[in-house]
């Protein structure tokens, strides 16, 4: 899986040049994401976008997400900061059930402006009317992008656009910008309440797991229990990552993204709300399942046996072919040979025998046999 980091504000090649000059800040411009995207290999169909963005050029982000959604890999998107303006655009690059936030991630949408310092002396009515009319298209299409892909009714969101407040990340989640809200390793061991944060589904945890984890870290509380993130490959080549210090996944380990996931081996993790809920194993073929296809195979080999014996070899096939490109049985007929040696004279075949002649066979004997009486 591709990692993109996108930390800065979004701005066109020119204007990232000219910011980066003058005060030495970067800035993610359309070529950035193009160049990288250029970079990641052909089997690699994952990316990962983690986000911390005040958003940025109106024309750049749109061309920056038209180019996530076209190239080809599956895209999905944690918001670890502020997630603000043209990069809430970005972050919906990712579909449904690919949006992750953390705890303290905050959220802005708002109405396209110009902003102050862009404006010129003097502007005349129609001037006005015009930058008017332009704003309010961009508004309209910001809209469209939200209520398709978020599911939210178009009502809300324009009057929390008109608010230009920041959201938690618990509204987010609420109006359908993120689908879940994902616990750092560190907040799951020290069982913190981040923004009155609870786990909705009540899971399960094998105590063996608990009590040898507890025993290998040597403390009595699961506070002190370290924990890494191990990523596994789904069937489908994506990635699922799973927060436990080792061993298989359980239920009740935090997991990210959410959804249903099969795995190579055939089981399904199921995850709702950052947490494993569900484990079930792949399912076993059934006995009548495995007489039928066992009857079938036997067909098969008795079918592939009967078509071998009817089966010409490659030299037959090259002596038939040779035999027909001459002129066929006449000229076989013809030009076969009827030396037969000196002092030997020609027995007569029994009747049997001729009984079991080929029209050929019979043909070139009586050939033979009307040389030999001309003699």
């Amino acid at each position: 899986m591709a990692i993109l980091k996108i930390y800065n504000d979004i701005a066109d090649e020119e204007s990232k040049n000219m910011k980066l000059w003058f005060t030495g800040v970067d800035s993610t411009c359309f070529k950035d994401i193009d160049e990288f995207l250029s970079s990641i290999p052909e089997d690699d169909k994952s990316i990962d976008i983690k986000m911390n963005c005040p958003g940025g050029s109106v024309s750049e982000g749109w061309a920056i997400y038209d180019k996530l959604r076209d190239s080809g890999k599956t895209i999905s998107v944690t918001v670890e900061g502020l997630c603000a303006s043209m990069a809430t655009v970005l972050l919906l690059s990712a579909p449904k059930g690919k949006r992750i936030g953390l705890p303290n991630s905050e959220y802005l949408i708002h109405a396209p402006y110009i902003p102050e310092y862009t404006l010129a002396d003097a502007y005349r009515a129609d001037d006005l009317r015009v930058i008017a009319d332009s704003l309010e298209e961009d508004t309209s299409k910001l809209l469209d992008l939200y209520v398709e892909r978020t599911g939210a009714k178009r009502e809300e969101l324009e009057a929390i656009m008109g608010e230009d407040k920041r959201m938690s990340v618990e509204e987010a989640k609420r109006l359908g910008f993120i689908d879940s809200i994902k616990v750092p390793s560190t907040a799951r061991v020290n069982n913190h309440n981040f923004r009155g944060i609870n786990k909705k589904k009540e899971v399960t945890v094998k105590q063996g797991w608990l009590d040898k984890v507890l025993a290998k870290a040597g403390y009595a509380k699961i506070e002190d229990v370290p924990v890494v993130d191990m990523e596994l490959s789904t069937a489908d080549g994506e990635t699922l990552t799973v927060e436990r210090e080792e061993g298989e996944p359980q239920v009740g380990d935090v997991a990210s993204p959410d959804g249903e996931f099969v795995m190579p081996d055939g089981s399904t993790i199921i995850v709702a709300e950052g947490v494993i809920t569900e484990i079930n194993p792949a399912e076993e073929e059934t006995e009548s399942e495995v007489s039928q296809l066992q009857a079938r195979i036997d067909e098969l080999e008795i079918e592939l046996e009967a078509t071998k014996a009817q089966a010409k070899s490659q030299s037959d096939m090259k002596i038939l072919n040779a035999v027909k490109m001459a002129g066929g049985e006449a000229w076989l007929a013809k030009n076969c040979s009827t030396y037969k040696v000196a002092g030997r004279a020609q027995t007569q075949r029994h009747d049997d025998h001729a009984e079991k002649e080929t029209p050929l066979q019979k043909k070139l004997r009586e050939e033979k046999e009307k040389r030999v009486a001309k003699k």
